[in-house]
């Protein structure tokens, strides 16, 4: 309730600390220490042998905690992942970019890390689809790809010996994204899973998630194999075709990412963790309510989504029981 900065009357208030408590209370039974805040004692056994990792330390002969965050214990690895912080990024992560510059071989992508992630232009397919070396004509026709505040997906590769990231895009699932709305949220927010790029078929938009708290929410993009586009049968009424669509988005797909965003705002807001299952609830609520996209950032509708949150935690450990 503290962080919430919404203009909410005293019965929505009221409403709002009755969810966000049986929310609490659902977390708490889950997970006796899942949340601490500084100084708080951390549980362990002193019996078995633990590691003390980051954001705790040993005080008067207790693991305590040095920042606000949620306990994570790895083996015996014990350690608090700090709330609110900057992106800490994992290879294989799945991150989504915004282009800064435009250097000699590669662009400087911004990625909500504390330094720019570098991807080469030998870390990312050519536009022809054709696996080659990369010439001095690739180099000049490097913004022809990518130029200053394009919107990017890619995957993080490697660290360098500075601490900078290194990305590469060598599937067609990555690339420019073009025809959407970029949200930007606390990383925190977003749990690394197995699927992190989401096609909602019904509104035929594309989700993707980044583990550095950039969500994408643009129109569908039908992914193509390099390999079976015959540049020889492109024609100049294909071009042309191409060119209008991508000048051209329907209102009613605009809304559609309006309203989907929209719900991404409200789950930020309220710190739930985003993910498809839960942003979709939120927009069939919107939509069964009646809700226009503009009135989905008012407190009635971030009050309505933490009861239904709470109701379906706890309908959730009442099946698991």
């Amino acid at each position: 309730m503290r962080g919430l900065q919404l203009p909410l009357s005293q019965t929505q208030r009221i409403r709002l600390q009755r969810a966000l408590e049986k929310l609490h209370t659902l977390s708490s039974k889950a997970n006796s220490d899942a949340s601490v805040t500084v100084a708080d004692t951390i549980p362990v056994n002193y019996e078995d042998a633990f590691l003390k990792g980051h954001g705790t330390t040993d005080l008067n002969g207790e693991l305590v905690a040095t920042v606000c965050g949620v306990v994570e214990r790895v083996n015996k690895l014990v350690h608090v992942r700090a709330l609110r912080a900057r992106y800490k990024p994992e290879v294989g992560d799945i991150v989504v970019g915004r282009v800064v510059e435009v250097a000699q071989n590669r662009w400087r992508l911004e990625i909500n890390f504390r330094l720019d992630a570098v991807l080469m232009l030998s870390s990312m397919n050519m536009p022809d689809g054709i696996q080659r070396r990369r010439t001095a004509l690739d180099e000049l026709n490097m913004r022809s790809i990518f130029e200053e505040n394009d919107v990017v997906c890619a995957e993080v590769r490697n660290f360098q010996h500075d601490g900078s990231l290194q990305l590469q895009a060598r599937s067609q699932k990555y690339g420019k994204l073009e025809k959407g709305q970029l949200l930007i949220i606390d990383p925190y927010l977003v749990k690394k899973s197995k699927q992190h790029f989401h096609h909602l078929e019904q509104f035929g938009i594309d989700l993707i998630l980044g583990r550095n708290g950039f969500i994408w929410i643009g129109e569908h993009v039908e992914a193509r194999d390099s390999v079976v586009v015959d540049q020889a049968n492109s024609s100049e009424q294909s071009i042309v075709l191409e060119e209008r669509n991508q000048a051209y988005t329907p209102l009613e797909m605009r809304q559609n990412i309006c309203r989907i965003a929209n719900a991404v705002r409200v789950l930020s807001t309220l710190g739930f963790n985003v993910d498809a299952d839960l942003i979709m609830e939120t927009v069939e609520l919107s939509s069964s309510l009646k809700i226009d996209i503009h009135d989905m950032l008012g407190s009635e509708f971030h009050v309505l989504v933490a009861e239904m949150e709470a109701e379906r935690r706890s309908l959730m450990t009442k099946r698991k029981r």
